[in-house]
């Protein structure tokens, strides 16, 4: 490959506004000039066509805008006037970060065997506020085929010399045609790298983002799976699954010489024919833990690939998990210049976890502790306004009661006239009526 070879970039488009702008600027300010943008619109109607063709300033653009049946026909038809020894695309809602095709190239550069390099991206919302960057994990078929890692293909850039006829999508594919696409390159070597090399927006906008495509996701994807495993491919499957049964049968050999005391030797030997299996596997991290065996000389990479489990796990804010790599490393004198770096940040995010969960402990038992007291003291103040509230009703009862027994117990003075008589002395008119008092009329009602 040139030192500088031309590197295609494809944006397949319908009705991308007001974001497929950024995307376009995002190429306009590449660090790396040798490219071209190959722009296949589905023919647009909300202003993206009139927008790219007024592009201008770019080193080198195609337009071709016309209806297709959907996003596998577009990038098939891109690919085909892609010129470029290296394929890319860059999506109407994503960008591609200044220095993506200066890592690109030097990636290819350095693994010449790679048909496919593909790296980290940072999430970001509508307004391209940084969300979190995903790093993914390694490419590995069986991974792929359960869902368990499948390479973002914002950041996937492709060998046109070694995927050949390969870099296409199956057009009868409605969606997640890169899962086909990868299940169909799993003959040539995918090289994952850990630079960030483009920006994905995530939301509403995005499909993996709406339940109602999930039906059918999962179903394409088990088609997917089905082609592959009934297709010409069928024995290099069968390849995959037992070199990964056999590794981990001598990885449980492994962990038994561990629990047996066989002894280092029968350790290492076994754990030589045992790394093909899944390394971020729970099982394999429990066998490092309580093995200890040392970096077998035959797989140089191995170390590479087991602090790079370390750094995902890390990502994933998962320290104590990331300290199993990291220390095993370490221990097993692994020479690395960023190790150490790691390892003292996974101890730094252990200590900040636990720190953080004793003091969320300890303010939730503080809150419990409030609600106790307010809770003792409503009960208080509950009991005290039952108190007041009967203590306010039987003074009611008692006036009450007052108030109707001086209505009903008047007693007049002796010898005043009961009749209405006519010519009333002055003597008779300024008699006045006498009220008994209370304990009188107590005594003669109740009498």
């Amino acid at each position: 490959m040139n030192r500088e070879p031309l590197v295609s970039i494809i944006l397949c488009v319908r009705n991308g506004m007001p974001h497929v702008r950024d995307a376009v600027e995002s190429v306009r300010a590449l660090s790396y000039a040798n490219y071209e943008l190959v722009v296949q619109d589905g023919a647009s109607t909300d202003g993206t066509l009139e927008y790219l063709r007024s592009i201008e300033g770019l080193l080198s653009i195609s337009i071709v805008s016309a209806p297709d049946t959907g996003i596998g026909q577009g990038f098939n038809r891109a690919v085909q006037r892609c010129r470029g020894d290296i394929v890319g695309s860059v999506d109407a809602d994503n960008l591609l970060r200044r220095d993506a095709l200066d890592i690109v190239v030097r990636r290819f550069a350095e693994h010449p065997d790679a048909a496919v390099v593909y790296g980290a991206c940072q999430m970001i919302d509508a307004d391209r506020k940084p969300l979190h960057a995903w790093t993914p994990p390694e490419f590995d078929l069986l991974r792929l085929m359960e869902g368990a890692v499948v390479p973002p293909f914002a950041t996937s850039f492709f060998s046109r010399a070694k995927c050949g006829a390969d870099l296409c999508f199956d057009e009868a594919f409605r969606t997640v045609a890169d899962f086909d696409l990868w299940l169909r390159l799993l003959d040539l070597t995918i090289v994952r790298v850990l630079d960030v090399l483009a920006e994905v927006r995530v939301g509403a906008q995005s499909s993996t983002w709406n339940a109602q495509n999930y039906d059918d996701q999962s179903a394409f994807k088990i088609r997917a799976i089905r082609k592959l495993v009934g297709g010409p491919s069928r024995p290099r499957v069968i390849e995959k699954l037992l070199e990964r049964a056999e590794a981990g049968i001598y990885l449980w050999a492994v962990d038994s010489m561990a629990v047996i005391g066989g002894g280092q030797e029968l350790i290492d030997r076994y754990f030589e024919k045992a790394t093909k299996s899944d390394l971020s596997s729970e099982r394999f991290r429990d066998v490092l833990a309580r093995a200890r065996p040392h970096l077998p000389a035959s797989d140089a990479t191995l170390g590479e690939r087991l602090l790079q489990c370390g750094i995902q796990y890390i990502e994933r804010s998962r320290p104590e998990t990331a300290l199993v790599y990291f220390e095993f490393l370490q221990a097993a004198g692994f020479d690395h210049p960023d190790l150490a770096a790691w390892l003292e940040r996974g101890r730094k995010d252990l200590w900040d976890a636990h720190t953080a969960t004793e003091v969320a402990a300890y303010l939730q038992s503080e809150i419990n502790r409030r609600d106790r007291i307010i809770a003792e003291k409503n009960d208080w103040w509950s009991n005290e306004v039952v108190k007041r509230d009967a203590t306010i009703d039987d003074i009611r009862r008692e006036n009450e009661w007052m108030r109707s027994g001086w209505r009903r117990f008047v007693v007049r003075p002796p010898g005043t006239c009961t009749r209405r008589r006519t010519g009333r002395t002055a003597a008779h008119r300024s008699t006045k009526w006498k009220r008994l008092s209370a304990p009188s009329m107590r005594a003669i009602r109740f009498s």
